[in-house]
């Protein structure tokens, strides 16, 4: 418990230390490509602090261009693993409260990530619009439809805007696992705790797959296909 105590504090002066960076770079650097390296740096030191081990699998179903990513959401630790897991820098679109954070949402804005409020209509398009622009020039935007984290593991329903991004920009829609997050860090915990991070990329959804109703039908697929891998994941471990 008390390393575990030690490693979060530590990586609470990483994330200060680097949110600070990225701000700076944001002004500094042409464009986000110095604020993203900043924070793509972060997502490693973070993982490696932490202590934790992580698996990747699936790769080659990772598109060479932009893409959707929707995956689970366990744990404060998700972001910092989808930095050190892809070989490719990952944006994120995320509530608009999430921006709010002092610092830290300012360098995830220099970085290049967006926030939306979902409570505001008109906010909708405009993401849209910045999102659809990103993925047709080659970036991984990820997404978790769940909308909050979980606090025992479940999977929760998800929310359709990641998906109708998806149909409208014309992008591959990519499922991804994420085990081992809520017990590294459970939701209201203040100390990190020993545990294996997963990370599966799932084949993308067909162009079939998407056509029909969000919310009836292409939500659904993408949950189901992230369920049957978390319990493949499961039975494998107790082997």
């Amino acid at each position: 418990m008390i390393v575990g105590s030690l490693r979060a504090v530590a990586a609470l002066f990483l994330t200060v230390g680097c949110s600070i960076a990225a701000y700076l770079a944001g002004y500094i650097g042409p464009g986000e490509a110095a604020a993203s390296r900043v924070m793509g740096w972060w997502g490693r030191a973070f993982i490696r602090i932490g202590g934790w081990s992580v698996q990747v699998e699936g790769m080659e179903n990772l598109p060479s261009g932009g893409a959707v990513l929707v995956s689970n959401h366990q744990s404060i630790v998700d972001i910092p693993l989808f930095l050190s897991a892809f070989p490719r820098p990952v944006r994120f679109l995320a509530k608009r409260e999430l921006g709010g954070i002092f610092l830290f949402g300012k360098a995830m804005a220099n970085a290049g990530n967006l926030f939306v409020d979902r409570k505001d209509p008109r906010d909708v398009p405009r993401m849209f619009r910045e999102a659809a622009v990103r993925l047709s020039a080659g970036q991984l935007l990820a997404v978790f439809p769940e909308g909050r984290r979980t606090r025992d593991g479940a999977i929760g329903e998800f929310k359709t805007g990641a998906f109708r991004l998806a149909r409208e920009a014309g992008a591959p829609l990519v499922p991804v696992l994420i085990d081992g997050g809520y017990r590294a860090m459970p939701r209201g915990a203040r100390s990190f705790r020993p545990a294996r991070l997963v990370v599966r990329i799932l084949p993308p959804l067909a162009a079939g797959d998407m056509t029909g109703d969000m919310k009836e039908r292409v939500a659904p697929i993408a949950r189901e296909r992230i369920l049957a891998a978390a319990a493949a994941s499961s039975t494998e471990g107790r082997r």
